[in-house]
């Protein structure tokens, strides 16, 4: 089939744009043609995937501006493309199908502060979001989570037969339990200069408020435990906060990974009392490392979390008291309890291979195609 995938850049920087490649090279495995729509493009992907490029040029600077005149641009020419089927990845509102991996933006702009809130861009962002279901001119929309389904059709109305729950696939060749995890966990501990054998609780984020690490800080000097904190560095406040609360012994801040399960595979516990994420990654991630999770409910990967059985679900994630208790749970497992879990969370994860999720995609893919019908 010719096919058109319509991104504003097509090139390695986050998560989004990594499932976009890899997404791309396996539809052209599969031996279907590929369009590329979009203003950035990593060197030689033409030739890597034979694929023809529809490069449109931006201005330079102001992302508002920016961000309309891709949509508008991508309009025109999608419109204009002798393909059997159009895909949608960003914020455009002219395709045959649209993958909203990112989830509902309405609901995570709640979470904004008041400057980025009711800000131009962001008020653009909700405006398109708003057409692209409301508009009908998507044919069906895939989203990574029931979740994110029921979000965008309580706020925009759209109809719950349109919308395709294909969740994120996982390499669990890449993420799989270690061999040898005391060996492996003595080494970090030996880098992280802490004691190997206190529990560990593995917070990952570039996003600290969003993710909640304000409710972890406020109630960890209650936990006999040490919180291993990845990501994003932390800011002043967080550090007075640790200062003030005594902290210093019991948290430890690790540098973003290229392999993050290392970390995955040394840890106890994964935790993640987010305020909004469409189905983290890095939920799956430590699923298929072997690692139980705290799950905030305000995850799509709730999805996949069966309480007591293979993680345990933050029922009230923005509750210190709440985040707490689930927390003194996991703890009162104890070993035996955690690797029970973590073996029930690395086989709920099996299933969701890369050719599971491309053949999923093929099938919507055929059932909206002029070729299909």
């Amino acid at each position: 089939m010719q096919i058109a995938l319509i991104y504003h850049q097509f090139v390695p920087r986050g998560g989004l744009e990594g499932y976009l490649l890899e997404f791309a090279a396996r539809l052209h495995t599969a031996g279907h043609d590929l369009h590329l729509v979009g203003s950035e493009m990593k060197e030689g992907l033409e030739r890597g995937l034979d694929a023809k490029i529809h490069h449109i040029p931006l201005v330079k600077g102001s992302s508002l501006l920016r961000l309309w005149q891709f949509e508008q641009s991508a309009r025109r020419v999608v419109s204009d493309l002798k393909v059997d089927v159009s895909i949608g990845f960003g914020r455009t509102t002219t395709h045959d199908l649209h993958r909203a991996g990112g989830g509902c933006h309405a609901v995570y702009s709640r979470l904004l502060p008041p400057w980025k809130r009711w800000s131009p861009k962001n008020l653009l962002e909700l405006n398109l979001e708003k057409e692209l279901y409301t508009a009908g001119r998507t044919k069906r929309y895939v989203v990574n989570s029931s979740q994110v389904a029921a979000q965008l059709h309580q706020i925009y109305g759209t109809e719950e037969k349109l919308f395709r729950v294909i969740h994120t696939a996982v390499d669990t060749d890449r993420y799989q339990p270690s061999l040898r995890k005391e060996v492996l966990r003595e080494k970090v501990c030996e880098l992280l200069k802490t004691d190997t054998k206190r529990p560990v609780f593995l917070f990952v984020s570039l996003s600290h408020r969003r993710k909640g690490l304000d409710v972890l800080l406020d109630m960890w000097a209650d936990v006999d435990a040490d919180l291993w904190i990845v990501g994003q560095p932390l800011s002043y406040l967080h550090r007075l906060t640790i200062a003030a609360k005594r902290l210093q012994d019991k948290v430890r801040t690790i540098s973003p990974q290229s392999d993050m399960s290392i970390l995955y595979q040394a840890a106890d516990w994964f935790i993640h009392p987010t305020l909004y994420d469409a189905c983290a990654n890095t939920v799956l991630q430590s699923m298929a490392c072997g690692l139980p999770g705290l799950i905030s409910v305000n995850d799509g990967a709730i999805d996949f979390i069966r309480d007591g059985e293979n993680g345990f679900l933050l029922k009230k994630p923005t509750d210190p008291e709440s985040v707490l208790e689930t927390v003194k749970r996991a703890l009162a497992a104890g070993e035996e309890g955690r690797e029970r879990l973590g073996t029930a969370a690395r086989e709920t994860m099996l299933p969701l291979t890369w050719d599971a999720h491309l053949h999923k995609w093929l099938d919507l893919i055929e059932e909206v195609s002029p070729r299909g019908a």
